[in-house]
């Protein structure tokens, strides 16, 4: 049967080429922060996929190297997606680009978010621990946010409990604890949450995963969102009520530093 395209090259995307995963990872000095953690995560959405034809992580590795070293830039986000383009090949893509985090006064006074209507793919649909290329959901709860005039949005899911961000986890901070929704409710386990872990731990911060209301919210004594690019950011105010003093609080003042001094460390000695 004849087909037209237009333009010639253009195509429709079929079940074989569109889906598949990415990962956005951040450089430092000219060098990727936690790249083998990003990669046993990208592997991990590989699986859970099935995708064929990927190329092995060590020319993964290879390529996001280079890519950073040929782009000149030291501070940096470096993204890779890996798409099917036909039945058992995936072509990887690399992108590098300057990084643009938080401005300093939004770390000195910390963000608004609101919690929005829209849902993510139920855990039973889609594992969120897959970095899926499909990004529907985000982008809608980035739209709502922006309609609420607030800089974040906030997920909940069917049965009422807040996951995470459009691209951040989240947690807060009560009675003296770092409290984090568990990734078992459907959210994506952050390479920056599993960092902020390490450092709770080390500073002496209790460390739970238990699961959030919008109640245990608005009552925090503070809370905060973590991702490769905000690194940690507060949020000082959540549907209109403050959390805590409405500043950023001491202990995600002292992530931060601890955070900020973690890498600096690892990118001059690596990790140990």
């Amino acid at each position: 049967m004849p087909s037209l395209a237009n333009p010639p090259t253009a195509s429709l995307p079929t079940e074989l080429d569109a889906n598949g995963c990415f990962e956005t990872m951040r450089a430092y000095g000219g060098r990727i922060f936690r790249l083998e953690d990003h990669l046993d995560r990208l592997q991990g959405s590989v699986r859970y996929l099935g995708l064929a034809g990927v190329p092995p992580r060590e020319e993964l590795r290879r390529r996001l190297t280079s890519a950073l070293a040929d782009s000149g830039l030291h501070e940096a986000v470096v993204r890779i997606a890996l798409m099917p383009r036909g039945r058992g090949t995936v072509v990887p893509s690399v992108v590098v680009r300057p990084v643009e985090p938080p401005t300093a006064a939004q770390y000195r006074r910390g963000i608004q978010a609101a919690i929005v209507p829209t849902r993510k793919f139920s855990v039973n649909m889609v594992d969120a621990r897959t970095k899926y290329s499909a990004r529907l959901s985000s982008v809608l709860a980035v739209t709502e946010a922006q309609l609420r005039g607030v800089d974040e949005a906030l997920f909940m899911d069917a049965l009422g409990l807040v996951t995470e961000s459009t691209a951040s986890n989240f947690c807060i901070i009560k009675r003296r604890a770092l409290i984090t929704p568990p990734c078992w409710l459907g959210l994506l386990r952050g390479i920056t949450r599993d960092v902020m872990e390490e450092l709770a731990r080390a500073l002496g911060i209790p460390f739970h995963e238990v699961p959030l209301t919008r109640h245990d919210i608005y009552n925090a004594d503070e809370a905060l969102l973590t991702s490769t690019i905000k690194e940690v950011l507060a949020v000082t105010s959540v549907d209109g009520r403050t959390i805590g003093t409405g500043r950023p609080g001491p202990f995600s003042r002292r992530l931060r530093r601890a955070f900020r001094a973690l890498v600096a460390q690892e990118m001059r000695h690596g990790r140990h």
